[in-house]
């Protein structure tokens, strides 16, 4: 991009733009290891090639230091945006970047809003509101110096939106299923040794510890440690970038907060289905991760969500075929109803709600912050786990899995 904002041959239907992931490797502490960025890329149509293009400045000037989520996030909305403004550089009167206005943005966040809910068009609004911020001070496209104004939030300062008045949709109750009943919990946990083996042990973590799918596939066998006086697990949980063959691996196989996490057992169940993993599932390729696929290789999210589905079909046709009136009328919810790997996290909510102390007690059980220290917190997790036995105790007359069979002859 020249100081006049023009781009060769940039706004022709030969162009896309997309949202490309990079390896980069780091010479700092470990020579060998890699990092994967989310940077904005232009791609030929005509010859398939794709190359990173400038406007990855935007990206990386604001969010180096963030996760590979947050970079895609962006970098999908401005890949999309500028793909708009292909599309319609005739209609819109656009040559070079220098003629974009904010008109365009509007226009663009309008029509937007006919097809996405209204928490995605003001997630788009909030990334071309930092992107024109960009282009400005770039000097690439000219605004006045207050068209920016910075205002307090409650989560701190940000930039008001400089665009025209959008036509957000309408707000819709949303159709996803964020928890599973309770006493359902045993019954899918024999479902999938059944039919999907090596998630098993994953997906009781997601339940059992709220573990979200990335952070599941990142874990490394060393890096799971159990306690002796009360059996419950505490993992390590970081971003070990087990895949870095891959070119176009998704955001969702990073873990999104560094940190330990204590993952509960409950009635041996945990201690049965880690010996059982162990013994069965070994990496090839050097990793040392927990979970692999059937080459052997780390797994990635998008193979454990294979897995999940196949248990999910199982589930529901089983309550719809062998459960009671009530059991049949669950599947009929949960088939319409949209839930996959992350309703473990929200059952673990579920699950620790009637139980904690405080707010700040969930907070530090889900990860997403402690507020105290790790000693303070770990006094409560013995009283929550008998409290979460007893209520599995008063299920087993209703369905009462493999595993517990298991691990009494044991």
């Amino acid at each position: 991009m020249n100081p006049n904002g023009n781009v060769i041959n940039l706004f022709s239907e030969s162009f896309k733009f997309t949202a490309i992931p990079v390896w980069i490797e780091l010479y700092n502490e470990d020579p060998k290891s890699k990092r994967q960025y989310c940077m904005v890329g232009l791609k030929d149509v005509s010859r398939d090639i794709q190359v990173v293009h400038p406007l990855s400045e935007f990206i990386s000037s604001l969010w180096l230091g963030r996760s590979f989520n947050t970079q895609r996030k962006h970098a999908m909305n401005i890949a999309s945006f500028m793909n708009f403004i292909i599309a319609n550089r005739i209609s819109l009167n656009i040559n070079y970047f220098k003629d974009l206005n904010l008109e365009h943005g509007t226009i663009f966040l309008n029509i937007l809003s006919q097809n996405k809910d209204r928490k995605t068009v003001q997630l788009y609004e909030r990334t071309l509101t930092l992107f024109y911020k960009w282009l400005t001070d770039k000097e690439t496209i000219s605004l006045t110096p207050g068209t920016f104004i910075k205002v307090e939030g409650q989560y701190g300062s940000y930039y008001a939106s400089p665009f025209g008045t959008i036509n957000y949709p309408q707000y819709k109750p949303t159709n996803s299923e964020h928890m599973l009943p309770l006493k359902y919990i045993p019954l899918l946990l024999e479902i999938a040794i059944l039919v999907a083996r090596p998630i098993v042990l994953g997906l009781y973590m997601q339940i059992f510890g709220g573990l979200r799918v990335g952070e599941v596939v990142n874990l490394l066998k060393s890096a799971v440690r159990k306690s002796y006086s009360n059996g419950d697990f505490l993992v390590q949980l970081h971003s070990n970038n087990l895949r870095s063959d891959l070119k176009n691996s998704s955001g969702s196989n990073y873990v999104k907060k560094n940190r330990q996490q204590v993952i509960l057992q409950v009635n041996n169940w945990g201690t049965c289905l880690f010996n059982d993993h162990i013994s069965l599932y070994n990496t090839k390729d050097g990793s040392g991760a927990l979970f692999v696929n059937r080459d052997g290789n780390a797994m990635t999210a998008e193979c454990y969500r294979q897995y999940f589905t196949k248990i999910k079909k199982v589930f529901i046709n089983f309550l719809r075929e062998h459960g009671d009136p009530k059991d049949k009328l669950v599947a009929v919810h949960l088939n319409k109803g949209k839930w996959s790997t992350h309703i473990g996290r929200g059952t673990f909510t579920n699950i620790l709600a009637d139980e904690v102390e405080s707010v700040f007690d969930l907070a530090f059980m889900r990860g997403d912050k402690d507020p105290r220290s790790s000693l303070a917190y770990m006094s409560n997790t013995e009283r929550m786990r008998v409290k979460i036995e007893e209520k599995f105790e008063s299920m087993h007359g209703e369905y009462i899995p493999m595993l517990i069979d298991r691990s009494q002859k044991r």
